[in-house]
């Protein structure tokens, strides 16, 4: 029964697909012209007035609490802030969780190259990065309270540019020199 279900399913997503592909039409000459879909602009142009936004990663505990999952998301304008309401929004945090303020300081003690960033040998790479991030937050949750601090930690560190975050909560430290780690680990 399920897999005459599935194979239904298949069938009317590949129909309908094959619905909403465009046709061709030839004219005399036997060439073949593009036909324009209903309502549809022939160039498609990027609107001007859309802000421009900046791509995060932002990191979530599964749902069995085993691990970190990573998504990506994109926000207006890059600050604390804008990554604590995503962390709200993707259940890590509290609604009215606030973030009270965020520092980063220190020349990191390596400047070797890491995954993920390509740098030409000999070159001198630009770099924002800082050894350490302090995220000062109005409240954190009690649940899951390890998993959640380092889900916030890796998007802090991969948003903000830190090695090592160190989280508080009004005034008292909840999480030291935490570092980034793999998602899905």
């Amino acid at each position: 029964m399920r897999k005459a279900i599935m194979c239904f399913i298949g069938a009317m997503m590949i129909l309908s697909l094959a619905a909403c592909t465009p046709t061709t039409e030839k004219g005399k000459t036997g060439e073949v012209k593009q036909t324009q879909a209903a309502g549809g602009v022939a160039d498609k142009n990027p609107d001007p007035t859309a802000p421009e936004l900046d791509v995060v990663s932002v990191y979530t505990v599964s749902e069995d609490g085993s691990k970190l999952e990573g998504t990506m998301d994109a926000v207006e304008e890059l600050n604390e802030q804008a990554l604590v309401d995503l962390l709200i929004q993707y259940g890590v945090l509290a609604e009215g969780t606030q973030a009270v303020s965020f520092t980063a300081e220190g020349e990191p003690a390596s400047k070797e190259v890491g995954p993920g960033m390509v740098a030409a040998p000999g070159a001198e790479a630009e770099s924002n990065l800082k050894e350490y991030g302090t995220l000062e937050l109005n409240q954190f949750p009690e649940d899951q309270k390890e998993m959640k601090l380092q889900a916030v930690a890796n998007t802090f560190i991969e948003n903000m540019d830190v090695v090592y975050m160190t989280i508080k909560v009004n005034g008292e430290v909840a999480a030291e020199n935490l570092s980034r780690v793999d998602a899905g680990k």
